[in-house]
């Protein structure tokens, strides 16, 4: 199976890259050195959280306001005075802070959302707080949201004595403002200058400043949740933070719809087809996003934006909501946002929108160059291993990403004379592909239950095929018959596929002419579809492609003709199951197929191709094992075709479906390449210094636009060109022929496998994202017992001794109180087995009576659920399935040794003692709460238990 993952994650791994759009997104870490001062006995004191949150006006350019004099004094101070080595860079550790001679303040480094922030256990007066703060390379708390968590958590490893003043917070603010000065006649006002940064706050209330003398300086109170005057010489706490300026952002006036860009239309308004920009609207609760397929920069995103009468998309948790979802149009795309930062590092703002919501997300490569904000959807599956549904970044705002706008109204009607593409392979118009769930177990994996109620199985061609009993219907019919199982049609993706199914067992037996067991005319998965007449292909989950030209037709048959035509399999054919058309809505019989055994899709398709084109084991080895793929057999090139084929990155044998490539860089950790941009970037710079060195303004000047564009834009149009042209130019690929329908994969492979790309691949694709198969082992398939082998996560944990009550003197064993599969988010068929036992059953009537009362008198009021059973039609009576051992050998199935009570007919049931005092069995329909809700006691052999004991592994599990 190693060799299996392997080979199959080459193969993905050639497509990591397809798109530059999608880089790898580096997510950074903050690395702080640290800092301390003698040691002091301080008090923690819990605080509750409470906000302010000051609006705020334009950064202004003006010189300092007079009441920040003191501030500057201060800050002028230390620049004249302090030497290089009194300054105190990033985060050190308690007994560093313990050594150091010098009077620092100490305090913590603690992360608000996604800023950090350095908050003082130290109570000082003001200067010292702005020396502190200097000194550490930050700035007193400016322009902040304040809340109750400055105030807790401040211990910093020691503890403190609480005084009056631990509800105050220094601040870098200072009373009155430009826009707002100082009231004589008063000697007071209702606004705030942030020294830093010269920023202005208006505030709903008044300041009094007749009680104090210059200087005056600001605390925040958590108490009241207002700014007040202080004396400068109070002592409080005080907070620093990187020194920060507002984000420069456009103004609310420089927004505005352009008119002359739209035209009405029979009263629809339509974008000039000279200015239009193709995309998608997408409905929100507030209004619509347009998601639009031009490449921009960050100021062209807002600039494109506003002229459409919109916004650019506001990063806010309203957002991620949105498209935190199956299908997201935005999976595997990067959009710009309207969310950037400037002077501060670790601040964020949302341009243009009046009023950002609170994110609970973590933004990538603040450290690393970039101002701008991009946004990329993930897979929801993605989403669930990785917590954020979306991947956010940094990243340099020249960079050209896809526009991204939102609005409260649709402004402007998209043409719907877009023509569809008759050269990608996707099947469209088709219905929904849904599994039923109540036809699966969904805990700990999903697979079909009870198989064998469904038809008849067989098990051939590296898949396994379901004959459903006398079932018939039309093409779309049996399509949803066969995605309700999670199955699919079949399909004939080669002749070596076709051939088999005529003789599926010359692999394994050359000298026996075998068939399958029905001589009927079935439907298979091509057809054609309404917008791309006599284009036939396979609509599966799997495969996406087009037939291929040497597949064998029935006489008289020509696929060229096919006109809302599906393709049916004639397995009367005496030579080879033959391909033919015939109208969809015609009734044929219904064959399913999935790939055979148990793993993820993608591993099943591999031994397929490999047993289809017969490439040994070995030599398959031989490829992942030396890398040298240079003397490859044919036949090992056309399993790689395969293999690429169906995962469905490749179709029409030369060409790559960016669909499928979109979708799996959703599943990336890091869907940005933050290295490829590092390069670029430091490239960048060494061309710059070389050409000054040379004093060549011409060049000088031309590099300049170059860098102003993005260095990919060559490789992309205003629709994207995804073609294998495009690709083998991006990755320098020479002397690889197009046109070789047969080598092409393989030869781009080689080339591909050259390149750094495929250990970036490795490091941030999810591979357990990939579709797993739902059709239990081959064992299980016509057995009315599953034994669950391969989809358990805990095969081999024990249950401790001392939690077991034995039956008799030497076992079986019964555990002592009930298990909580929801803790382990298991089921009740698994949850036993996972522990090496099984759900409890019993051979005698006396056995069934003693574990019924037992389980009575620990649980009264739980309902007793049984190992599997079934009803045997042959006999007629309920047999019990020992689940404890394989379903095959003998004595698995034993009789039910009581009276069970079926409340219904039907071929899949549990087996149910309700409370009460009497025992009692009950055959019952399968129920989400019995399935996944109820707890279960477990029945433990006695070998089990003494293999536990002696391999010290009785602690291993403990509920």
């Amino acid at each position: 199976m190693v060799l299996v993952n392997r080979l199959f994650f080459q193969v993905l791994c050639v497509f990591s890259t397809l798109v530059t759009v999608a880089e790898v997104w580096g997510k950074t870490t903050r690395r702080q050195e640290s800092t301390i001062k003698p040691l002091k006995k301080r008090i923690r004191k819990p605080t509750t959280r409470t906000t302010v949150k000051p609006t705020t006006s334009r950064p202004k350019t003006e010189g300092p306001y007079e009441f920040c004099r003191n501030y500057n004094r201060i800050k002028k101070n230390v620049q004249d005075t302090a030497l290089s080595e009194d300054f105190i860079t990033g985060k050190r550790d308690s007994m560093t802070e313990l050594l150091d001679v010098r009077d620092r303040p100490i305090g913590t480094f603690n992360q608000r959302g996604i800023k950090i922030t350095f908050d003082s256990v130290d109570k000082v007066e003001y200067s010292k707080a702005v020396e502190a703060c200097l000194l550490r390379k930050l700035q007193l708390l400016a322009l902040e949201i304040i809340d109750d968590s400055y105030f807790g958590g401040r211990s910093f490893e020691f503890s403190f004595n609480f005084r009056d003043n631990t509800e105050y917070l220094w601040t870098s603010a200072a009373p009155c403002s430009k826009s707002d000065p100082l009231n004589k006649s008063t000697n007071s006002c209702s606004s705030l200058t942030w020294c830093p940064n010269n920023v202005e706050t208006r505030l709903d209330y008044t300041l009094n400043l007749s009680k104090f003398t210059r200087p005056y300086c600001i605390v925040y109170r958590r108490l009241t949740r207002k700014f007040l005057p202080m004396d400068c010489s109070f002592e409080a706490f005080f907070t620093c933070e990187s020194a920060c300026s507002k984000p420069v952002c456009p103004f609310q006036n420089d927004c505005h719809k352009d008119e002359s860009l739209f035209e009405v239309i029979g009263e629809k308004t339509y974008l000039k087809k000279e200015h239009e920009i193709r995309g998608t609207w997408e409905l929100a609760e507030f209004g619509f996003y347009f998601l639009g397929e031009k490449l921009v920069n960050w100021k062209e995103n807002w600039m494109t934006c506003c002229s459409l009468g919109l916004k650019p998309l506001a990063i806010t948790n309203s957002f991620f909501n949105q498209f935190n979802r199956l299908n997201s149009p935005m999976q595997g795309l990067v959009y710009w946002s309207a969310m950037t930062r400037a002077g501060c590092l670790l601040f964020f703002e949302n341009c243009l929108h009046n009023a950002s919501e609170s994110i609970d997300v973590e933004i990538y490569a603040v450290r690393k160059g970039g101002s701008c904000v991009a946004v990329s959807s993930r897979d929801p599956k993605a989403t669930e291993l990785m917590i954020w549904s979306l991947a956010v970044k940094t990243n340099l705002c020249a960079s050209k990403l896809l526009l991204g706008c939102q609005g409260t109204e649709q402004t402007f009607e998209i043409r719907d004379d877009k023509i569809n593409n008759c050269d990608l392979p996707e099947c469209t118009g088709i219905p929904d592909c849904v599994m039923e769930d109540e036809f699966f177990l969904k805990q700990p994996f999903k697979v079909l239950l009870a198989p064998w109620r469904f038809g008849n199985w067989h098990s051939c061609c590296d898949n396994s095929i379901l004959e459903l009993r006398n079932e018939y219907g039309t093409w779309d019919e049996a399509y949803k018959r066969c995605c309700s199982l999670g199955m699919n049609l079949l399909s004939v993706h080669n002749p070596a596929k076709q051939d088999c199914l005529g003789n599926p067992y010359k692999n394994s037996n050359p000298n026996e002419k075998g068939y399958l067991p029905f001589r009927t005319e079935a439907w298979t998965a091509g057809r054609d579809i309404e917008s791309c007449r006599g284009k036939l292909r396979w609509c599966t989950g799997y495969l996406n492609d087009y037939l291929k030209n040497d597949l064998t037709w029935k006489k008289g048959q020509d696929p060229r003709f096919a006109n809302n035509s599906c393709v049916y399999i004639d397995f009367g054919d005496p030579v080879v199951p033959s391909l033919a058309l015939a109208d969809c809505s015609e009734k044929k019989q219904i064959i399913c197929e999935a790939p055979m055994g148990v793993g993820f899709k993608s591993q099943m398709h591999y031994h397929n191709c490999r047993r289809n084109f017969r490439v040994k084991e070995s030599d398959a080895e031989k490829i992942w094992t030396t890398g040298d793929l240079s003397r490859t057999s044919y036949a090992a090139k056309k399993m790689i075709q395969c293999l690429a084929e169906h995962i469905g990155l490749v179709y029409n044998s030369t060409k790559i479906n960016v669909h499928v490539y979109l979708k799996m860089m959703s599943r990336l950790f890091r869907p940005f390449d933050y290295d490829l941009m590092e390069k670029t970037k430091s490239d960048q710079l060494a061309l710059f210094s070389s050409l000054k060195a040379h004093h060549d303004e011409k060049k000088i000047s031309n590099f300049i636009v170059d860098m102003n564009n993005n260095v990919k834009d060559d490789y992309y149009s205003d629709h994207f060109d995804f073609s294998s042209e495009m690709i083998i130019k991006l990755y320098d690929c020479k002397g690889i022929n197009v046109t070789n329908e047969e080598t092409f994969a393989f030869d781009f492979l080689v080339c591909f496998l050259q390149s750094k790309a495929v250990e970036r691949f490795w490091r941030f694709y999810e591979f357990n994202l990939e579709k797993s198969s739902v059709i239990p082992a081959e064992n299980d398939l016509n057995s009315p017992c599953l034994t669950f082998e391969n989809f358990l996560e805990n095969k081999s944990s024990c249950i401790p001794p001392h939690n077991l009550l034995p039956l008799t003197e030497t076992g079986p064993y019964l555990t002592m109180r009930p298990i909580n599969i929801k803790m382990f988010n298991t089921s009740s068929f698994t949850a036993c087995l996972e522990k090496r036992g099984s759900l409890p059953y019993a051979e005698t009537k006396e056995e069934f009576e003693v574990i019924y009362y037992f389980i009575r008198r620990m649980a009264p009021k739980l309902p007793i659920i049984w190992d599997q059973g079934y009803y045997d039609k042959l006999n007629g009576k309920f047999m019990w399935c020992r689940s404890d051992i394989d379903p095959l050998q003998p004595g698995a199935t034993i009789p039910i040794p009581v009276t069970v009570n079926a409340t219904m007919k039907q071929d899949f049931v549990m087996l149910v003692s309700l409370p009460g005092a009497k025992p009692n069995l009950h055959a019952v329909p399968a129920t989400e709460q019995l399935m996944y809700q109820t707890s279960v006691f477990c029945r433990v052999p006695d070998y089990v238990v003494n293999e536990c004991l002696s391999h010290n592994l009785t602690d291993t599990l403990e509920y």
